[in-house]
């Protein structure tokens, strides 16, 4: 009596392989472009939690992946004036910013942790006043659109 064995083709096309002839089981999970906001949904985000610093700036921002872009807008600004910029578009873009809220001592401290490139004119009357420049500039460019 002949002993039948059986056949087995595996067709492999790039990727990682690993065959496993003792295996008595496989699984494999495949997640498209429709499944996978789902699946990051679900499992933990990349992202690190809020600092402290974030928090306090959060109370003026809307949204949490909006607050990281002004946070690293600020962080890569050399200058109060590339700071006033980035302050004015943060008030044009958020509900909760108006041009009396950005004047404030307490909003403009809230910023000062983040100005690590910043190595001059730091201080809140500086910023105030760059501040209101770039507001000005802004408001005058939304006018003349």
């Amino acid at each position: 009596m002949a002993e039948e064995k059986s056949n087995i083709i595996f067709n492999i096309s790039g990727g990682n392989n690993q065959i496993l002839p003792n295996a008595t089981k496989a699984e494999q999970h495949f997640y498209g472009d429709q499944f996978a906001k789902e699946a990051l949904r679900n499992g933990a985000t990349d992202e690190p939690p809020l600092t402290d610093d974030e928090r306090r700036l959060k109370v003026y921002v809307e949204k949490e992946d909006s607050l990281r872009n002004y946070v690293a807008s600020l962080k890569v600004c050399k200058t109060a004036a590339e700071v006033g910029q980035v302050v004015a578009i943060m008030c044009e873009n958020e509900p909760y910013l108006d041009e009396v809220r950005i004047d404030k001592e307490n909003f403009i401290e809230t910023l000062i942790p983040f100005l690590t490139g910043v190595d001059k004119g730091k201080g809140v009357d500086n910023l105030r006043i760059q501040i209101d420049k770039a507001w000005a500039e802004r408001k005058r460019a939304l006018r003349n659109k």
